[in-house]
């Protein structure tokens, strides 16, 4: 890595150290975390706005990496897609990383958006291989549409969460009233369980 990568890389780093410690975000906070002198930060990004943008993609690829590898041996490709969903609402622990992505509700869903190519194969795979009588490329049809509505909820998600309910109730009453794929209620609720059984 280049050592301007480098740079870049430790200040968008910093955002992320700042914000899971709830501490204020400022180009002064972020040039001292990283360690790099107050003008290097102008020289990746023009204002506050774009280095949240970049944390925040930072943080969603760098989690559904961790979903990727998790799923290997996982022979379902639905359960993935369903698992895949719980961690995104898990993923934000802290009140302070949720209030950072309320804050910045755009940056959240152009960062959900880069994650749709990976959930839309694990979709396409367990159409493929049959594993529910009912699927079928209508199915990939009503995510990839459906996809772009549950990132709006989401934002309510969070907000769910800051009120202190666990991340599996929330998770559970997002996925029923948005049916991703159009399955079933039978099926949806097989892969819901199968989830909450799953992360005990």
């Amino acid at each position: 890595m280049k050592k301007s990568e480098q740079t870049k890389a430790k200040l968008i780093e910093a955002v992320i150290n700042l914000t899971n410690v709830g501490q204020k975000i400022s180009v002064s906070s972020i040039a001292k975390e990283a360690k790099t002198a107050y003008g290097s930060f102008y020289r990746y990004f023009n204002n506050l706005d774009e280095i949240n943008a970049s944390a925040i993609v930072q943080v969603v690829l760098s989690a559904a990496e961790v979903v990727d590898n998790q799923m290997k041996t996982e022979k379902s490709n639905l359960f993935k897609v369903y698992y895949s969903w719980y961690i995104a609402i898990d993923l934000f622990e802290s009140d302070y990383m949720a209030n950072w992505l309320i804050d910045n509700p755009a940056s959240i869903n152009d960062a959900w958006v880069l994650t749709q190519p990976m959930t839309s194969q694990w979709l396409q795979d367990a159409i493929f291989q049959e594993e529910e009588p009912e699927l079928n490329k209508d199915n990939l049809r009503h995510f990839k549409m459906a996809q772009t509505y549950i990132f709006w909820t989401y934002q309510n998600a969070l907000r769910e969460k800051l009120k202190g309910r666990k991340s599996i109730h929330v998770y559970t009453d997002l996925m029923n009233s948005v049916n991703l794929m159009n399955l079933s209620q039978k099926t949806q609720k097989k892969y819901i369980k199968k989830v909450a059984d799953y992360i005990k």
